[in-house]
């Protein structure tokens, strides 16, 4: 019986040196949260918990903090110091570093990361690549045997005020023997802002669609970029130019070959680290003929899949419409469901 109190005594003494050494946030309404503190970024601390995960706390909800390891901390002047933050009360921090010490208040922080990571303000306006590949298929066997295919592989280089982008996609169906889809595209843009609202662009895209009867299509455009929403989780985008366009068919149809209006729009919204919900319309009539434009309109949610950052889950609907189409059909409709692997 000792040896078993002996062994509870060891390990609430464990318990009890983990957690003094652990980083602390207590909020302003008395909660004391232990656990590490990650990273503090646009007024939100980061605190990773052994019982309840990883935590965002509003900075405007923090009385104060302190961290048992030393710690990089910008302030709103643009100070840097670099030592354990320690708190003395009344929202009061004291930052020791080699150079001595530092009182200031909670809501001066600006941010702070641990040594050797990267100030995220910087790395915000670093241009960065980003790539997706996805892949989404279908089948039914039976009554009726159906089969769908559908790929994709993106391109960006982001940065905080312009965006390169290039894409390619195959798209591949069949009902009873029978292709009900064969289509392969590929395109490429650019989008700078040189100001909080107003932008340029750029974009060309190249089409095949055999069902459609389209043996080759060019749509090259640019003009300008008004961004009527631009915040951390939502954003849209307006762009309006000029363009070209030129499409040979596979059937007797007459080549189509005219300048272009150019119309889009771009919306995105990101919800919680839930979901991400993006929205795309293209509107381009020929300018001889108002009456002859194409539409084409791409909405979707992309999921997170579990703890990963690079597994995705999207869903979502694309319409194609073409006033003065080769084939029988003006509408083209899928509705699609994609498993997205993203990487850096």
């Amino acid at each position: 019986m000792k040896l078993k109190y002996g062994n509870i005594l060891a390990l609430v003494a464990l318990l009890f040196a983990h957690s003094s050494s652990a980083d602390e946030v207590i909020t302003t309404d008395g909660a004391r949260l232990v656990g590490t503190i990650t990273l503090i970024d646009k007024g939100t601390i980061h605190l990773d918990t052994n019982y309840a995960g990883s935590l965002k706390i509003s900075q405007e909800q923090v009385a104060s903090f302190s961290t048992d390891e030393p710690r990089v901390v910008r302030l709103q002047s643009g100070t840097l110091m670099a030592g354990p933050v320690q708190s003395s009360g009344n929202g009061q921090l004291k930052i020791t570093s080699e150079d001595g010490v530092l009182t200031t208040n909670t809501s001066k922080v600006a941010a702070s990361w641990t040594p050797g990571a990267e100030d995220p303000e910087v790395a915000r306006n670093k241009r960065e690549w980003r790539y997706d590949a996805s892949l989404d298929m279908t089948g039914k066997d039976g009554n009726t045997d159906k089969f769908s295919l559908g790929t994709r592989l993106e391109a960006k280089l982001k940065g905080p005020n312009d965006t390169l982008a290039f894409y390619a996609e195959y798209e591949q169906a069949e009902e009873e023997d029978l292709k009900t889809e064969d289509r392969a595209a590929g395109g490429a843009s650019y989008e700078s802002f040189f100001s909080k609202v107003l932008g340029w662009y750029a974009r060309t895209e190249l089409e095949t669609d055999r069902i459609d009867n389209v043996k080759f299509r060019s749509t090259s455009a640019g003009g300008l970029s008004y961004r009527l929403i631009n915040k951390d989780k939502q954003s849209l985008v307006a762009r309006s130019g000029l363009g070209y366009r030129y499409t040979a068919y596979t059937d007797d149809t007459e080549d189509e070959s005219s300048p272009t209006i150019d119309f889009g729009l771009a919306h995105s919204y990101e919800y919680k680290d839930m979901f991400v919900m993006e929205n795309d319309l293209t509107f381009v009539p020929a300018i001889d003929d108002f009456s002859n434009y194409r539409v084409v309109h791409d909405s979707g949610i992309e999921i997170p899949i579990g703890n990963s950052d690079n597994w995705k889950l999207r869903m979502g609907i694309k319409n194609e419409y073409e006033s003065q189409p080769a084939a029988e059909e003006k509408l083209d409709t899928s509705y699609y469901t994609r498993m997205i692997y993203s990487w850096r």
